[in-house]
């Protein structure tokens, strides 16, 4: 404000000088009753004056309302920190604020640790955010997200689960293993046995169901990295007994050795299934065994039932 006010008083001077030394004429102007009759140069500093002084105030009133802006901004800041730690910290006490009404009015989408979206006028992608959570699929790309981001990868889990064909290209596309994983045991349900193997996962038990009955299925067991529980083994040698000739089934089942022992033992194999309980502590297997080698008219469906630790 000093600045201007020095530049001002010189470009009065300046001017009033210039008017001065053109024209040093009189000009009179009536003001009520009274003819007040001054030199041109003295009634242009005059009106300059009260536009400098017009414009002073003008400056005033504008840094007035910006210091009690700045100010209000200051104090709504700190409440606003305090809003948020309180809703982080399940404190529902929200104080209102008086010039950031609308930022801390999205305090309210704050729950604890979680994000409760709530639909707001200029704030549209809380709304997607919740679409989102909800499992829905959104136009995430407007948002020039990464392929890293939380909400991108969410997005993408969302359309998996609604549309399982989209599996294949979430493979070829993106690489956040995360989201490769999710997307490889959606596709290898309906894949072939041979580009399952390719991609290099672990093999579970929904997979190994679903291609029970693939000519390719002996390799899956035998080249795969099996990840299945002692239940799911039995499981899918219940699927395949009496579907193939025994000695089949033994030899398919050889890479899952609960399977094998099981099948062993339907078929009536008693000294296979002896070898593979020994062999591979199974002992789970060896009192039925025992059972069965005192003529014990037992059955190994029921003595699995029975037992009820699968």
């Amino acid at each position: 404000m000093k600045k201007y006010t020095i530049f001002s008083i010189i470009f009065i001077a300046l001017i009033s000088l210039a008017i001065y030394i053109e024209n040093n004429s009189f000009t009179t102007l009536k003001i009520g009753n009274i003819n007040l009759s001054l030199p041109n140069a003295l009634w242009a500093a005059i009106f300059l004056t009260l536009f400098f002084i017009a414009s002073l105030i003008f400056f005033g009133i504008i840094h007035f309302k910006s210091f009690v802006y700045q100010k209000n901004v200051k104090k709504d800041l700190k409440i606003i920190i305090d809003n948020i730690k309180n809703k982080v910290l399940y404190k529902n006490s929200i104080k209102p604020t008086k010039t950031l009404n609308e930022i801390n009015e999205c305090i309210k989408n704050i729950e604890g640790l979680e994000i409760k979206p709530q639909k707001r006028e200029n704030y549209e992608f809380f709304e997607d955010i919740e679409k989102l959570k909800n499992g829905e699929v959104i136009e995430i790309s407007k948002y020039k997200l990464t392929d890293k981001n939380p909400w991108f990868i969410l997005n993408i889990k969302n359309r998996l689960k609604n549309e399982p064909e989209y599996a294949k290209d979430v493979l070829k596309k993106f690489k956040d293993e995360e989201l490769r994983k999710e997307a490889f045991y959606i596709w290898a349900k309906t894949a072939g046995v041979k580009e399952i193997l390719r991609e290099g996962y672990p093999i579970t038990y929904d997979i190994v169901k679903a291609h029970l009955h693939d000519e390719y299925f002996n390799l899956l067991l035998s080249q795969g990295e099996l990840k299945l529980s002692i239940k799911e083994e039995i499981d899918i040698a219940k699927e395949i007994y009496g579907s193939i000739d025994p000695d089949s089934e033994l030899e398919m089942l050889k890479p899952l050795k609960w399977a094998e022992a099981y099948i062993a033992i339907k078929y009536e194999h008693l000294e296979l299934a002896k070898e593979l309980v020994d062999t591979n502590n199974l002992k789970f297997f060896d009192y039925f065994l025992k059972l069965k080698e005192t003529s014990q008219k037992v059955d190994i469906d029921e003595y699995i039932q029975s037992a009820q630790i699968f």
